[in-house]
């Protein structure tokens, strides 16, 4: 009997319940229970949506980092090319204007890379690289005379720069009989033996005149910067600077004569 009361509740508990999902789809205060719990369910989900929307953002945002440095790479490597290929062409210049010097006659010319510089802000001395060179060979940029060969070792030479004032350059100033020694101050260069009746311009350009058969005539040595007077002499005091701008140059030309000098009579 007891058994049979509890059969009775459950069916009844059953129908009920269908009849309370059928009235929701039905009658309007059951889609209105619908909708409450519809939001309520949206409610609900809310979190698990806000984590989904999240881990998609940190995805999204990673890849998004992983392309920025993939296109930061592509800049920096396409920098690296455009400034390599501004060298390139910088030096093949370079290159192109040194081989206008080969034609003077008697010297056998090689192109060289500069190494490196004295720290001076005028470097007074370079290293160049070369296999084939001796002391006292010349050494000249596309815009004028550098220095001699200092000396050579494996292969690399030490250059002395016309800086330096332990190198005295016999110049001339072109289409004129002037004769005059450039020597090495440092910073700046000297012009001795000048006399006022001769003397040059400022902003002319000095030329070696080949006396003594150290240094090829006709390169470029220095621009006259300043002419003074100087009392009770014959002599005017000059000075000027290299025309020659080894400070940038990265390849200069080394001038080897193919006879050696003759000795100095006694």
């Amino acid at each position: 009997m007891l058994k049979q009361r509890h059969t009775w509740r459950y069916t009844l508990l059953f129908a009920a319940t269908l009849l309370f999902f059928y009235g929701v789809e039905k009658f309007p205060v059951g889609q209105y229970i619908s909708l409450g719990l519809g939001n309520v369910l949206y409610g609900v989900q809310a979190p698990v949506r806000w984590v989904d929307d999240a881990s998609l953002w940190l995805k999204k945002r990673q890849i998004l980092q992983a392309e920025l440095l993939i296109a930061r790479k592509n800049i920096a490597q396409r920098s690296v090319l455009l400034q390599q290929n501004k060298s390139l062409k910088e030096e093949n210049k370079q290159l192109r204007s040194l081989l206008k010097m080969t034609d003077i006659q008697g010297y056998q010319w090689r192109a060289s890379r500069v190494l490196g510089r004295t720290p001076e802000q005028k470097s007074q001395h370079l290293i160049l690289e070369t296999v084939a060179a001796k002391v006292d060979d010349v050494v000249v940029a596309s815009t004028g005379l550098v220095g001699l060969v200092a000396q050579h070792q494996q292969q690399m030479a030490v250059v002395r720069t016309i800086l330096d004032g332990s190198i005295s350059v016999p110049v001339t100033l072109p289409n004129t009989s002037l004769a005059a020694l450039v020597r090495g101050q440092g910073e700046h260069l000297s012009v001795d033996f000048i006399p006022l009746s001769q003397a040059p311009k400022v902003g002319d350009i000095l030329q070696t005149s080949g006396a003594g058969g150290l240094f090829p005539p006709g390169i470029s040595v220095a621009y006259v910067t300043h002419i003074e007077p100087v009392s009770g002499r014959i002599f005017a005091k000059v000075e000027a600077i290299p025309t020659a701008h080894w400070q940038r140059e990265a390849w200069l030309a080394i001038a080897s004569r193919r006879h050696p000098l003759p000795n100095p009579t006694p």
